[in-house]
């Protein structure tokens, strides 16, 4: 339940934050950063549009976004059953479409306490900290739960195995525990052609800086190891 406190919001809700890899390099001329900034409104536009045609729970209101310098915030009006459905789709969805719009983004999905400025300049509190720390510690493109999130939606019933999210000793951690999180496995449900997002990646790797390379590769074998095809290929 909101409350308000002066301009302060308090409340109980889920949070994704999203880190652009590079984002220096991306925004180091001005017109670069207002087309990066643009790419990135109208793929939570796309994102938006794709939860008002296809996912079930969405209603106007539900979610929220705001951006902070390299990081890209949603959030739900609660932490209920329902919030979590919505934003785990939208977070999936949403890191895709950048894929597709070559920005390279990391993402995490947390839920609890956030305190929040009613102009969403300013964000403080353990879900966001929680979301935020986890964006930024992975070393690949890639979008988690960490573990404050899926033992609330495992709480609801809402198992995120379900949801095309994976245990996977191969999630590029810097200082934070990969077996405690889950990892969105870019795919929703089976396929019976080659994952789209390869040829996107691959892409993207070849235009970046040598350094960079293994995010690429690390996200590229992640979701060979775990595409799921209609029916069994050799």
């Amino acid at each position: 339940m909101l409350s308000a406190t002066q301009d302060w919001i308090h409340t109980n809700c889920w949070v994704a934050c999203f880190d652009i890899l590079g984002f220096k390099n991306l925004v180091s001329f001005e017109d670069d950063e207002s087309l990066q900034i643009t790419f990135l409104i109208e793929d939570n536009e796309k994102t938006l549009e794709y939860l008002r045609t296809s996912c079930e729970p969405y209603q106007e209101g539900d979610l929220e976004y705001c951006w902070l310098s390299d990081t890209f915030v949603l959030f739900s009006r609660d932490d209920s059953a329902r919030s979590y459905a919505v934003l785990q789709q939208a977070a999936k969805h949403f890191i895709t479409e950048c894929t597709y719009s070559t920005i390279p983004i990391r993402g995490a999905i947390s839920v609890g306490h956030i305190t929040r400025s009613k102009d969403n300049r300013s964000f403080m509190g353990k879900a966001f900290i929680d979301a935020f720390v986890y964006a930024e510690d992975q070393d690949w493109i890639g979008l988690l739960l960490t573990p404050t999130a899926i033992e609330k939606a495992n709480s609801y019933g809402l198992f995120p195995e379900r949801h095309d999210f994976v245990k996977s000793e191969r999630i590029p951690m810097r200082k934070c525990l990969n077996r405690g999180v889950m990892a969105y496995r870019f795919q929703n449900g089976s396929a019976n052609f080659a994952s789209p997002m390869l040829t996107m990646l691959s892409q993207m790797k070849h235009s970046s800086a040598e350094q960079h390379h293994k995010k690429y590769d690390g996200t590229i074998r992640f979701i060979e190891e775990h595409y799921r095809y209609i029916e069994e290929h050799g």
